[in-house]
């Protein structure tokens, strides 16, 4: 800030006085317009991060994609009408360690290489794998039953038990046939009168 103070001599000649009290000219405009490039600098900065974040993220998902379409590929079996228990039983994982996981369950034959790290060798449910597996899923066991157990039917809790597997294999694997031979009303949870128990003649017909 500079001041100029002129006063006169009678003589016509002015005199000047100079006081300078802030020898400092800000231009508002052209420091408006600097804070403004330090304030975008630093959110390009922090954009910076975010895309570069994002830039990460999108080759991930590129990266994931292709190794799983490539355990797809390595893992695929030719779907097929029937399969017999015989049929399956080359799948439970030990001959390919990247190749098809079978088993059935009520009926249904599943390829279940996505869970893998549940069914194949040396995991917590490879007991299931190769075989049809529906009286241990439906009784929650992990060992194989003795003939006269396989000789009791289900109960209803173990059809409702088994019921819950299957909502979670219909979402999550691919069904690649049905069990030659199946009976379905094994398994069935629907209620029909035992034909062996006594009838309540009181009751009219």
């Amino acid at each position: 800030l500079h001041i100029n103070l002129s006063t006169g001599d009678g003589t016509g000649n002015g005199i000047t006085h100079s006081t300078s009290r802030l020898n400092m000219e800000i231009n508002i405009p052209l420091a408006l317009g600097g804070l403004a490039v330090i304030g975008g600098g630093a959110l390009y900065l922090s954009g910076g991060e975010d895309r570069e974040k994002k830039r990460l993220y999108a080759s991930y998902e590129v990266e994931a994609k292709a190794r799983a379409d490539e355990r797809a590929r390595q893992a695929y079996i030719e779907p097929r009408e029937y399969w017999s228990e015989e049929d399956l039983s080359p799948f439970d994982g030990t001959r390919d360690e990247d190749g098809p996981i079978l088993f059935a369950a009520d009926g249904k034959v599943f390829n279940v290489y996505k869970g893998r790290h549940f069914y194949g060798p040396g995991c917590e449910y490879h007991v299931f794998a190769g075989k049809d597996a529906t009286r241990l899923l439906a009784k929650g066991i992990l060992e194989e039953e003795t003939e006269e157990e396989k000789m009791k039917p289900l109960n209803l809790a173990d059809r409702a038990a088994l019921a819950g597997w299957m909502w979670t294999f219909d979402g999550k694997y691919d069904v690649v046939g049905e069990l030659k031979g199946f009976d379905n009303e094994t398994t069935s949870t629907r209620w029909k009168p035992d034909p062996d128990a006594p009838k309540d003649e009181s009751v009219p017909r």
